[in-house]
Formats: structure tokens, C-alpha cells, sequence
């Protein structure tokens, strides 16, 4: 049986108070959300003008990637399924905004309100 955690219960549910914790302070999962962001970053091809950028990140969690998008020099918008991981986000005092949302039944925003948008160790739920 799989010890992935996607595979154990829905986000919502998985990710309560103690795992979101646990999740937002293992190093070794900070080191990896932080090298997939940068990367999706580039990915993005944002023009390299200097001025910041509107990034929407689907299933923030805790906003590991937040931070890579914040270093960057970008601005941010992160949603998450899971009311526990924002409030870790909250308590890291992190720069951009949050918001509980599903990506799964759909985001009420607006087309071309971002310039760009990331999801990093989400889509397997």
C-alpha cells in the first residue's frame, strides 16, 4: 500500500492542523517546493521588465512557493483546498494573499486577471 499521502485521504481532510504544520517544517519538502517554483517560474517566460507580475497559485498550501514567487519580485494570489494550511500560511505572515478555494469545481476569476499561474505538488490530489 502507498504511503503518498494522496492516496490516503482527500487535502481537506489529510491536511488538518498537525499535518499542515508538520508539512510546512520539513526542510527537506521546503528545498523541493522551493527549487519546483523557481522552476515553474522560468517556465513562465515572464518578461524580464523589472515591474511585478500577478501570479495565481492553485493548491498554495502554506505557501512554500509563495516565497519563491515573493523573491522573484511578483505578487500573489494563492489558493487552497484546506483551511489548515492557510492558516499556517497566515501564521508565516507570508506576502501574498490567500483564499480557501477547490480547484476542482472550478475558480470564480476572471480571464486574464493573472499574468501567470503555478501549481506545485497539487494536481495529484
Amino acid at each position: 500500500m502507498s504511503l503518498r499521502p494522496e492516496h490516503t485521504a482527500p487535502p481537506e481532510i489529510f491536511y488538518n492542523d498537525s499535518e499542515a504544520q508538520k508539512y510546512t517544517q520539513n526542510s527537506r519538502i521546503a528545498a523541493i517546493q522551493a527549487e519546483l517554483s523557481q522552476r515553474a517560474l522560468e517556465l513562465l517566460a515572464l518578461p524580464d521588465d523589472g515591474q511585478a507580475r500577478l501570479i495565481l497559485d492553485v493548491g498554495c498550501g502554506s505557501c512554500l512557493s509563495g516565497d519563491a514567487i515573493t523573491e522573484a519580485g511578483h505578487t500573489w494570489l494563492g489558493l487552497d483546498i484546506s483551511r489548515s494550511m492557510l492558516d499556517v500560511a497566515v501564521e508565516r505572515e507570508v506576502e501574498g494573499d490567500v483564499a480557501l478555494a477547490d480547484m476542482g469545481q472550478g475558480l470564480p476569476l476572471r480571464g486574464g486577471a493573472f499574468d501567470g499561474a503555478i501549481s506545485i505538488s497539487a494536481v495529484q490530489w
